[in-house]
């Protein structure tokens, strides 16, 4: 894996981070098979949302990354970075009338964006494993900061950051070489995509359908990805996933925070592989 050139300015670095948070939401959305999840052939499990009104309040999100990879630069305050986040899920939901698309995403990721910014700012490159370390040295500085804190709607931003524990984030970790090297072997957004949600599902009980289906439908949903994980071949394996996508969107399935977790691999990937970069 390569490290990251370096960027002389501050808006270099807000735009280039920007740019590939977007992206990796972008991807997200496009990636089918996902079982459960919106992409651009049918909205899944979901009746209030589809692909179009997801790719739709991308667009209100251009603006929010360059802004708090910027005021982390400026090592503005965790209240003002909560409050940047807070505001792009407003202009999110008034730009979906209220449906909640990216919501659970955008401050997690944008704190991601804010960390590989000052890495990127103290390193001329650096490595997975040196953000990940900067990632957990960050997520403990957050929690501190904000339960101490006396803002409003503190508790959504606790939230958003406990939802990607100290675990979580070692298992993308784990599972980005790789996820980079099924994409310089297949040169397929949607394979690596299907490879990373069954592993991120069959490893990772998503709070999302434990909340609104509970433990049992949990537990069919990582059985499936076990056994289509071990599939070895390609084609097959998306065929299995079509298959399980019917059925947990019959059965109202839908991973949620999976996608969330996607997304971040998808984000890290673009940083430590030129090809997926630039596909």
């Amino acid at each position: 894996m390569n490290g990251i050139p370096p960027y002389v300015a501050n808006h270099s670095v807000a735009k280039f981070l920007a740019k590939i948070a977007i992206r990796a939401l972008y991807f997200e959305v496009k990636a089918y098979p996902k079982p459960g999840l919106v992409s651009f052939i049918d909205s899944g499990a979901h009746q209030d949302m589809n692909g179009e009104v997801l790719f739709r309040s991308l667009f209100t999100l251009r603006h929010y990354f360059y802004q708090i990879v910027s005021q982390g630069l400026e090592r503005k305050s965790f209240e003002i970075l909560v409050h940047t986040a807070l505001n792009a899920e407003q202009r999110m939901l008034k730009k979906t009338k209220g449906i909640n698309t990216h919501c659970d995403a955008i401050f997690i990721l944008g704190l991601i964006c804010v960390s590989t910014a000052r890495l990127t700012q103290e390193n001329r490159s650096f490595t997975p494993a040196n953000l990940h370390q900067q990632l957990l040295n960050d997520r403990q500085i957050i929690l501190t900061n904000l339960n101490t804190s006396a803002f409003a709607r503190k508790e959504f931003a606790i939230s958003e950051v406990k939802q990607v524990s100290i675990r979580v984030f070692e298992l993308i970790f784990q599972l980005l070489p790789a996820f980079i090297a099924l994409y310089k072997k297949t040169q397929s957004m949607d394979a690596i995509c299907l490879f990373a949600y069954l592993e991120l599902l069959a490893r990772v009980d998503d709070t999302h359908v434990l909340l609104h289906k509970g433990r049992f439908a949990l537990d069919f949903a990582q059985k499936v990805a076990g056994e289509i994980l071990a599939i070895d071949c390609i084609e097959t394996r998306f065929l299995h996933a079509q298959e399980a996508h019917y059925a947990f969107s019959q059965k109202g399935i839908s991973p949620r925070e999976i996608a969330n977790l996607l997304v971040i691999l998808l984000f890290l990937g673009q940083l430590f592989c030129e090809q997926l970069l630039c596909h």
